[in-house]
């Protein structure tokens, strides 16, 4: 056999060899993870792995995604291939109690109607096919979680979502929310009631019980029952003593709360009648004495002004339209929602009346987490300047922003002190016959929520009648009944599900780049304020001049005059030149950098390996040539 041979067959074998390497690492080592990201984006966190830890039955994960389809948009394909490595991450974490099925539902197949069937979402290409990329868990029960549509804008979340899933799934019954509020939400109104025109639950109530089992407390008792997962309290009005320890118990125990209070509920101060004093008088509420002691306060005397978040409402009289600013009444957008939290990441804008304000306490072990906080062009009004009616006008006259950021919703977690130091009060020192032991501090890191505004729980804030093709149909205007039901769905997980938050993104932008970006924008606009200057004062200029022509008796310019004008307008000229000159060189720079890495990212590499495979290749010619001389 000669050598020519030998290195074909060498080469061959080679080949083969090659191959059963890698077919034989894709299975036997398919579990073996080396996570390099920078912020573990395939590394599951402790939270998720305790409670993977913990399934009790075998879990059916579905995972629809149409990889053939996906192909030609490289961001789904990437993404694709990110959703699917996380999913066989908790099927490894799961010990063996998780199932995973990929799916890619062709066009007109069984496996695309099951994709319609169980609720997932299909993005229309301009091909005419549909894209799907969804999940579907069942248990041993046939209770179902659906993910629609994987959107790459919640990756961040894409960890929490999943682990979500796991936990609803392990413990499918509905969490029960125990209702302890001062409003009239008629929570309690029986079918009959609705149907005869009576008194209507909000829709909040609604909402809520879509997902969760909702029942009214009466806490005066001092008794909280024990199926109670989250306390959900709005507005809370002359509660007892007992009431307020049963309270306070239930948190230190590791129950949660989501607290509404308010300094100044618009809804309550309209509210009429039945014997009861003015609306006015009913419209403050506190939780103050729980509140400190857990580590916040919401004062009752002031509400907060925000220029840039105020709604614009009509304060013209007599029919007249007069659109103004009213500085209590706010649109919260997403600028003004903490993006790292899973309760107000990617929420819509909210709506808020007369809010007050959280402030965190200091000398407290509980930590605080702003979910809702106001722009920096805001500051405190007095309770009493809209106690009694609107006054926009007079709100704008003394407005003077204070230049600080105001918490109007917080996370509360981490330990916390019981509001009775000393034992339960008096009347409250048995329940049910029985004494129950008292809790001097949290036996485990609290789960408290705390908005200093009510109204926004009212339908006139975030709903609204629309006509329809002939038909009135409801419609929400703002995410209101969202942010409620993302606290209590976020709350009424276990405590390694509360614990999650916010992960990295699989894409890195270029960060030097959009640095450069916006410095450039930054000089731009700068050079474009100074440009506007120099044209106001050109523009001044040659009107004094023309009005110093028309006194003078004339029309016309003199040639000094007119001299001074041709300069003016050259040197406006030039600045404008100058600024097209500017943004040039800034944009230039930008894609010189950007094509600089996109060759040491896409090219270099490339180049690196033919210029060893050259080097390799000589040192073998060379190898052979001396063997020849040598024979």
């Amino acid at each position: 056999m000669n050598r020519s041979t030998t290195a074909v067959l060498a080469l061959i074998l080679a080949g083969i060899l090659f191959l059963a390497i890698n077919v034989f690492s894709a299975n036997s080592f398919r579990s073996a993870r080396l996570d390099l990201t920078d912020q573990g984006l395939y590394t599951l966190s402790a939270g998720s792995t305790r409670i993977l830890a913990e399934v009790p039955e075998p879990i059916r994960l579905r995972f629809y995604f149409s990889e053939k389809l996906a192909i030609q948009l490289p961001n789904i394909k990437s993404y694709g291939l990110r959703v699917r490595e996380l999913l066989e991450e908790y099927v490894n974490r799961s010990n063996g109690k998780i199932r995973l099925e990929v799916i890619d539902p062709e066009p007109f197949t069984q496996a695309e109607d099951d994709a319609v069937r169980l609720g997932l979402q299909a993005a229309p290409l301009g091909t005419g096919e549909n894209l799907y990329f969804g999940l579907v868990a069942t248990n041993t029960i046939d209770d179902r979680q659906v993910v629609p549509f994987f959107s790459r804008e919640k990756e961040a979340f894409l960890e929490y979502d999943l682990t979500r899933m796991i936990f609803n799934l392990s413990d499918p019954k509905k969490p029960v929310v125990g209702l302890i509020t001062g409003l009239e939400m008629n929570a309690d109104a029986s079918p009959m009631m609705r149907f005869s025109g009576g008194a209507q639950p909000w829709a909040i109530i609604a909402a809520i019980r879509e997902v969760f089992d909702l029942r009214t407390l009466q806490p005066n008792q001092g008794v909280i029952p024990k199926d109670v997962d989250i306390l959900l309290i709005a507005h809370p009005m002359g509660l007892s003593e007992p009431a307020l320890y049963a309270i306070d118990q239930f948190v230190m125990a590791g129950g949660r709360a989501l607290i509404f209070v308010d300094p100044f509920s618009e809804v309550m101060a309209r509210s009429k009648g039945r014997g009861q004093p003015p609306g006015a008088a009913l419209a403050t509420s506190t939780l103050d004495k729980l509140l400190q002691a857990w580590g916040v306060s919401v004062a009752t005397d002031h509400v907060i002004a925000d220029y840039e978040a105020a709604q614009e409402v009509n304060a013209g009289q007599g029919g007249a339209q007069r659109i103004v600013r009213y500085l209590v009444w706010l649109q919260i957008a997403a600028g003004n929602m903490n993006p790292e939290d899973v309760i107000t990441a990617d929420l819509g804008p909210m709506i808020m009346a007369n809010a007050g304000t959280v402030k965190a306490l200091e000398g407290t072990a509980t930590e605080v987490t702003p979910l809702i906080t106001t722009g920096t062009q805001a500051m405190r009004m007095e309770t009493n300047l809209i106690r009694f009616g609107p006054a926009p006008d007079r709100l704008l006259e003394i407005f003077k922003a204070d230049g600080e950021h105001h918490m109007i919703a917080a996370r509360l977690g981490g330990t916390a002190n019981s509001a009775y130091p000393d034992g339960a009060p008096e009347t409250e020192a048995k329940a049910g016959g029985q004494a129950r032991p008292h809790l001097t501090a949290s036996s485990k890191d609290i789960g408290v929520i705390v908005v200093a505004d009510t109204d926004l729980l009212h339908e006139q804030f975030w709903l609204r009648k629309q006509n329809m093709m002939g038909r009135d149909i409801i419609v929400p205007i703002a995410a209101n009944a969202d942010f409620v039901i993302n606290a209590l769905d976020n709350l009424a997980g276990s405590s390694d599900l509360i614990g999650l938050r916010s992960r990295g993104k699989s894409t890195r932008p270029f960060v030097v780049v959009q640095s450069m970006r916006l410095a450039a924008e930054q000089k731009f606009l700068a050079e474009e304020r100074k440009l506007k200057e120099n044209l106001e004062k050109s523009k001044g200029r040659i009107a004094e001049l023309e009005s110093r022509a028309q006194a003078g008796g004339g029309s016309l310019l003199t040639e000094q005059q007119q001299a001074e004008i041709k300069t003016i307008r050259a040197q406006v000229l030039k600045t404008r030149r100058q600024l097209r000159d500017v943004q040039h060189n800034l944009n230039r720079d930008i894609d010189n950098l950007e094509a600089k890495l996109k060759f040491t990212n896409i090219g270099l590499m490339p180049l690196a390996v033919a210029l060893v495979a050259a080097i390799l290749a000589l040192i073998g010619v060379r190898r052979r040539r001396v063997r020849a001389v040598r024979s």
